[in-house]
């Protein structure tokens, strides 16, 4: 599946990262309705993950500091955002070494 979004900005990326590592309520939003808690980052990050869904459990704030570098390139190359499997508990490392699909 081809992808027309393009990637979250520098910004956004940081901002989400930061987000996801350390409030309690963007971390709840964000469990429960991923686009709408992207929309509080920017539109931009809204439009892109309009149709984005939960992968499964959201990855610890630890987790999410400990893969931050690795996240935010990421987050900054890949175009789709549609599926957040690289935020899944116990398995953004496995997700971030993954070969994208063409």
């Amino acid at each position: 599946m081809t992808s027309t979004s393009p990637p979250l900005s520098s910004n956004d990326a940081v901002q989400l990262l930061d987000l996801l590592s350390s409030d309690d309520t963007f971390r709840t939003l964000f469990q429960a309705d991923p686009a709408a808690a992207l929309a509080t980052i920017s539109a931009e990050a809204g439009a892109a993950s309009c149709d984005c869904e939960s992968g499964g459990p959201l990855a610890s704030k630890e987790e999410f500091l400990a893969a931050r570098t690795r996240l935010l390139a990421h987050l900054t190359a890949t175009s789709s955002f549609s599926f957040p499997h690289c935020f899944v508990s116990g398995d953004i490392d496995s997700q971030l070494q993954r070969k994208p699909q063409p």
